[in-house]
């Protein structure tokens, strides 16, 4: 199967939701479903699928979720450091349409794919040095529906909530790093797999992890075996 992306220059503009002073910008249905289906089967299939486990005060425990790293720099997070691997093709046709609507040429990405309503991920920003201080970062959805959540982060109250589908894209922008902190929360009723893709710009040299956190990672293969129950700490951005 050979993955062809629409022209962006025949592509209609797609509608738009703003959010938080147009720090979030949502396009829902961004990819339509057969063209998401498509994705999300090929993603699936052809990801190199990483399990991370990791220390934490003197505990071990699995990532709530698995992952991968593409690009030309590696997103290094939490103290974890990853090598990235090449854009393949797939994800390098998915790039420029993204690039048009997010007005950045990005140069890295993380893959993770949430394999049920047990994987999540606790509140984070996304304040990698290399990002610079107003990060253009564009998110796309793909599988089950599952929350994002945004709040200040001295704040206990969730500010916004958005249900992302199959398809849809959120552009974070701006000063939304700094003013806001984001969550992809586990989900009580069960869920289906969601593939999330985080692309991203790099530039400079970015410094060693301050604090770098024992590890270790695991290729897992699709289809996942059913994961055993995870109790983890939060889980790391």
């Amino acid at each position: 199967m050979s993955y062809q992306a629409a022209p962006t220059a025949v592509l209609p503009s797609p509608p738009m939701e703003s959010f938080l002073g147009d720090r979030v910008r949502l396009y829902r249905g961004f990819f339509p479903p057969d063209e998401a289906d498509e994705l999300f089967a090929r993603l699936a299939h052809e990801t190199t699928w990483l399990e991370v486990r990791y220390a934490n005060d003197g505990r071990e425990f699995n990532l709530p979720r698995l992952t991968a790293n593409y690009g030309d720099r590696s997103y290094d997070y939490a103290g974890l450091a990853f090598t990235p691997l090449p854009f393949t093709p797939l994800l390098d046709a998915m790039r420029p349409r993204l690039e048009a609507v997010a007005g950045v040429a990005f140069n890295a990405l993380i893959v993770q794919v949430y394999r049920d309503g047990d994987d999540g991920v606790n509140w984070h920003a996304d304040s990698h040095p290399g990002g610079g201080p107003e990060p253009v970062i564009a998110s796309v959805s793909l599988g089950a529906t599952r929350r994002f959540q945004l709040r200040p982060p001295r704040q206990s109250e969730v500010e916004l909530e958005l249900r992302l589908r199959h398809g849809d894209l959120v552009v974070m922008r701006g000063d939304l790093q700094r003013t806001h902190v984001h969550k992809v929360p586990r989900e009580a009723d069960p869920a289906g797999p969601r593939i999330n893709l985080t692309f991203r710009r790099l530039d400079g040299a970015s410094p060693p992890l301050k604090a770098r956190v024992p590890h270790e990672t695991r290729a897992v293969p699709w289809p996942f075996p059913s994961p055993a129950p995870r109790s983890a700490p939060p889980a790391r951005g």
